[in-house]
C-alpha cells in the first residue's frame, strides 16, 4: 500500500494485471457480448537482488468474456503477438506452451507460456469461482505474459 497516491488506482502496487482486467469486465457486464479488454502495464515483483527489494515488469494482458469460453481466441492472440515480435513456436529458440495447474484457471483448460526455457506467463479459461468473486456472469478466457524479453 502506498501513502499519498495521486488516485485510488495507485494506492496499491499490482503484482498481476488479472484483478484489474476482471474488474473492468465486471464493470462492463451490461455491454453487448463479447467483451474484449487488452492492457499493457507494469507490475511490481519482489526481487531480493535489487537495492529496493523489488522490480518492475512490463506485462500484456487480454481477456475475452462471452457465452462461450473464447479459449481458442486467447490462444490465437498469443500466437499472433509472438508472430508480430518475430518469435516462432520452437521450445529451444522461441516459445512453447505446456499444461499448467494454476488455481485461477479451469483445470485442464490452461497453459504456461515458455520463452527460451523460462515461464513468461499463462493463459486459460478463468475458473467459475474466480468469476463469481468478481461478479462476472459469463465465461471468460485470459492471457497474461511478460513482454520484457521482446522490448
Amino acid at each position: 500500500v502506498l501513502s499519498n497516491p495521486k488516485t485510488i488506482e495507485y494506492e496499491v502496487v499490482h503484482t498481476s494485471l488479472v484483478p484489474e482486467m476482471l474488474k473492468t469486465v465486471s464493470s462492463n457486464k451490461k455491454m453487448p457480448l463479447p467483451i474484449k479488454v487488452f492492457q499493457i502495464a507494469d507490475v511490481v515483483l519482489q526481487d531480493a537482488s535489487t537495492d529496493v527489494g523489488a522490480r518492475n515488469e512490463r506485462r500484456l494482458s487480454a481477456v475475452i468474456c462471452d457465452l462461450t469460453s473464447g479459449f481458442e481466441v486467447i490462444h490465437g492472440l498469443l500466437d499472433r503477438v509472438m508472430q508480430m515480435v518475430g518469435v516462432e513456436m520452437n521450445p529451444e529458440t522461441g516459445y512453447s506452451i505446456k499444461p499448467s495447474n494454476i488455481p485461477m484457471y479451469f483445470p485442464g483448460r490452461q497453459a504456461e507460456v515458455i520463452y527460451r526455457g523460462t515461464v513468461i506467463g499463462s493463459f486459460g479459461i478463468v475458473h467459475p469461482e474466480v468469476l463469481d468473486k468478481f461478479e462476472v456472469p459469463n465465461v471468460a478466457s485470459l492471457l497474461e505474459i511478460n513482454i520484457e524479453p521482446f522490448l
